[in-house]
């Protein structure tokens, strides 16, 4: 029986749609506590313009429900679906999955065979990967390490938009960089959720795939509530406030020499689930 089952959970993780967001991104099932290593897997996905609303029915109809049966079985703690805004025929993704670990071993078992079967009875796990593979082609996955986050991971609900920054980190300077990020920054990011500018900020390791050739090393991200924020955003006034005998010029320049951001990203909440 056990050989039956890891047989159908490999051909799962060969064409899941999400098996794989925290950060920011993140929902939650029962709280986590705060001694929790909360690991993230993100899963790029490309959908064709035609294929968009067969795919968000696959996403929500087949797969969410089986994602919650994972949360009610302690597997994951959660799933959450963006859309990756601004995006064209020539963008490699324009969707983007998470799923959020707080246990290594469900983190190298992620899929009971028998849930399948048990959410949808009527479907057969053919159909259910044939209806998925006809409406996007997976583009990557990446397994992160929370770092830090406000407030913690798991969220009760995750940020409706978020600003993805990809970092690029010199080697052997990452644990300056991450006491960079902590100490000075993550302060501010609290004054700015306080002000209500903000509702969270989150920073990621990357821990697979890696190595020299790989363009960034680290993730964080600005998470907000209303479309407009996204667009005014400025950490100068929280940086005042926080650090008042600081030049806020002086810290950018020592920041932009700690790391490089390889790129920005807007995603737009679709779905989550949640216990």
């Amino acid at each position: 029986m056990k050989n039956k089952q890891l047989s159908r959970y490999a051909r799962l993780k060969l064409f899941v749609s999400a098996v794989v967001f925290c950060s920011l991104f993140v929902c939650a099932s029962a709280p986590a506590k705060s001694a929790d290593q909360v690991y993230v897997v993100v899963e790029y996905f490309k959908v064709k313009p035609e294929n968009h609303l067969k795919y968000l029915e696959v996403e929500q109809k087949i797969w969410k429900p089986m994602h919650q049966e994972r949360i009610n079985q302690g597997i994951i703690v959660s799933w959450t679906l963006y859309a990756v805004e601004f995006t064209g025929a020539a963008n490699s993704y324009n969707y983007v999955a998470i799923t959020t670990y707080n246990d290594p071993e469900t983190l190298e078992n992620p899929w009971n065979a028998e849930i399948p079967a048990k959410v949808h009875p009527n479907m057969g796990l053919n159909e259910i990967l044939d209806r998925t593979n006809k409406t996007r082609e997976i583009v990557r996955s990446e397994l992160y390490k929370g770092v830090a986050a406000i407030p913690s991971i798991p969220f009760a609900d995750p940020a409706h938009y978020i600003q993805v920054n990809y970092m690029k980190v010199e080697p052997g300077k990452g644990s300056e960089y991450e006491a960079l990020e902590k100490e000075v920054w993550m302060p501010i990011h609290e004054e700015s959720i306080r002000s209500g500018k903000t509702v969270g900020w989150g920073l990621w390791e990357v821990i697979f795939p890696r190595g020299a050739s790989r363009p960034y090393q680290f993730v964080t991200m600005n998470t907000f509530s209303d479309y407009s924020y996204v667009l005014e955003l400025s950490f100068a006034e929280s940086f005042k406030a926080i650090h008042p005998e600081e030049d806020f010029n002086e810290m950018m320049k020592k920041t932009n020499e700690a790391r490089i951001i390889d790129r920005v990203e807007l995603w737009d909440l679709i779905d989550y689930v949640v216990k």
